[in-house]
């Protein structure tokens, strides 16, 4: 199985937390958000290699990060801590509610040759950043 259909929900991580103290920059940070979280019986499934990277694709966006397993996540589910690269997948409608929808979000993962681009390069891609 090359893709897998899956129920994307974002939150914050207790490692998120250390990271932020340590600055949006840091390697803490970076590590703590730049990847996505997949049962293991769907990494199995799609017959992920730990520490390899996937594409995350939503109707708003697509994005290459790493990816670990969860024990905690039902087959099906995916978590993406929220930053700048789950930003990219998630789109900015609020449906009056002040805050667009981070949970129960349709997305597909798939393994990818793909690299994960640094938090600089990810800036710069979205039109930020020094010129």
């Amino acid at each position: 199985m090359s893709k897998l259909n899956v129920t994307l929900v974002s939150g914050r991580t207790a490692q998120q937390g250390v990271g932020l103290e340590e600055g949006k920059t840091s390697e803490s940070y970076v590590k703590s958000v730049n990847h996505v979280q997949l049962s293991p019986d769907d990494a199995a499934k799609m017959k992920l290699k730990e520490g390899g990277a996937v594409s995350v694709e939503t109707l708003h966006g697509s994005v290459v990060v790493n990816w670990s397993p969860s024990k905690e996540l039902e087959p099906g589910m995916a978590f993406f801590p929220y930053g700048p690269w789950a930003n990219q997948v998630y789109g900015y409608e609020t449906e009056g509610t002040g805050m667009p929808m981070f949970k129960g979000i349709d997305a597909t993962v798939a393994p990818s040759k793909g690299k994960v681009k640094s938090i600089e390069e990810l800036v710069k891609s979205m039109g930020g950043g020094k010129k």
